[in-house]
């Protein structure tokens, strides 16, 4: 039922005039319904997944033998992260949130498997240096001479120096981030698949 604003007189909902004094009977604005707030997603810690896909990627890329599958790991320890990121926001990460993740987590990675490929190099040291002298010998017929040389018969001492340890890491984060920023991309490709194939088809409603 609604009430005429001029008389007061009860009227049917659906009455266009007031029955008593004539008046148009204007209809009430409808009240708008209020939307409740959005909840604003918790923003992402890139820090743990990318040190724990770090680690791991780290460590197996540096391990003699086991580093035979190089580029493997690396690709492995981004998704890992990209994996790890995935847990704390349900609805999905972006692939820039996973190739962010995978150059982080070949930061992390890189400093581990710095630190242990200069351990191994101390522990290999007195092979390298019985070697010596069969690694000079095959340079002089390769005909390696200035810098270049210099830097190989270096690198085989088993030297450990400022330098080296520099070379070692620039170049473990360059191919380290590198290969694990396509793992990352790759896992978000393939966890939104695998997120899509496992949603139950739409049905079908005739028209």
């Amino acid at each position: 039922m609604i009430h005429c604003k001029h008389c007061g007189t009860e009227l049917p909902d659906q009455a266009k005039f007031c029955l008593q004094c004539g008046n148009r009977i204007e209809p009430e604005p409808e009240q708008p319904v209020e939307q409740p707030p959005k909840q604003l997603e918790a923003p992402l810690d890139f820090v743990q997944p990318a040190a724990m896909g770090g680690m791991f990627l780290g460590v197996l890329s540096s391990i003699p033998i086991v580093s035979i599958g190089f580029c493997l790991w690396i690709l492995l320890g981004g998704g890992i992260a990209v994996t790890q990121l995935m847990k704390q926001r349900r609805s999905g990460v972006t692939y820039g949130d996973g190739a962010f993740a995978g150059v982080l987590s070949g930061l992390f990675g890189s400093l581990v498997g710095t630190a242990i490929q200069m351990c191994f190099r101390v522990i290999a040291a007195p092979f390298f240096q019985s070697q010596e002298q069969q690694l000079e010998q095959l340079l002089n017929q390769m005909a390696v001479e200035g810098p270049m040389r210099d830097w190989v018969l270096r690198a085989a001492s088993g030297e450990i120096s400022v330098t080296t340890v520099i070379f070692t890491l620039f170049s473990n984060l360059l191919a380290f981030s590198l290969f694990a920023m396509i793992g990352g991309i790759l896992a978000v490709a393939l966890l939104n698949k695998k997120r899509g194939a496992g949603k139950p088809p739409r049905p079908n409603i005739p028209s």
